[in-house]
């Protein structure tokens, strides 16, 4: 799978993605220009769709108030169309805070049993993740999207190696079947056989 961020306040730029081999657009919550039929475009050309919520979007919630956002997110779009039966959420939480991550997940899958739910955030963070919270998060069926890239301040200035990133949670406990990074879309045309997602459509070269 290559599946893209797009970006807030644009259109996707389908010639762009097709260029590139992207089979999958998730579109930014909250966002006027996230719409149904925005979404149904996506479907109508064959690819995969889903929605992602940013990290640090609505500080200070709880993890059952952001939940909330996902789901009332998930449902404006699903409400008005029959045709959108395979939406999927992208949740990017970047906090080293085991609880909240587990408990947002577990709340969203609580109420959408059957969506494809999948979790990014930051690449290397095996370290603080006990067997309680793996197993917590594998329970609720959610995908772990490890970001390949790094830089102080959100810049992104540096890349991990992908097989480092999924190895760093595979020794943790994550299944591999459930590990994929996420690449900076900058390097989309020169990572040769690259597999995941990749951030964001605007960096696309």
């Amino acid at each position: 799978m290559k599946y893209v961020w797009t970006d807030a306040g644009d259109d996707p730029s389908w010639e762009v993605g097709d260029r590139h081999g992207i089979n999958g657009y998730f579109f930014p919550m909250e966002d006027a220009v996230t719409t149904t039929v925005l979404v149904a475009e996506a479907e109508r050309r064959g690819h995969a769709y889903g929605l992602y919520q940013g990290h640090n979007w609505h500080p200070g919630f709880t993890p059952a108030q952001l939940a909330q956002v996902c789901l009332d997110e998930y449902r404006r779009i699903t409400k008005s169309s029959t045709v959108l039966k395979k939406l999927r959420l992208q949740v990017n939480m970047e906090q080293a805070d085991p609880d909240y991550i587990a408990t947002v997940f577990e709340l969203i899958r609580a109420q959408l049993p059957a969506v494809g739910l999948s979790w990014s955030l930051m690449g290397m963070q095996g370290g603080w993740m006990s067997t309680a919270f793996v197993a917590r998060i594998v329970f609720a069926k959610v995908r772990v999207v490890p970001e390949s890239f790094w830089g102080v301040d959100g810049r992104m200035t540096g890349i991990y190696d992908t097989l480092a990133l999924v190895r760093d949670l595979t020794s943790r406990g994550f299944p591999e079947s459930l590990v994929s990074p996420m690449i900076d879309a900058k390097y989309a045309s020169v990572i040769r056989g690259w597999d995941g997602y990749a951030f964001t459509m605007g960096r696309l070269p």
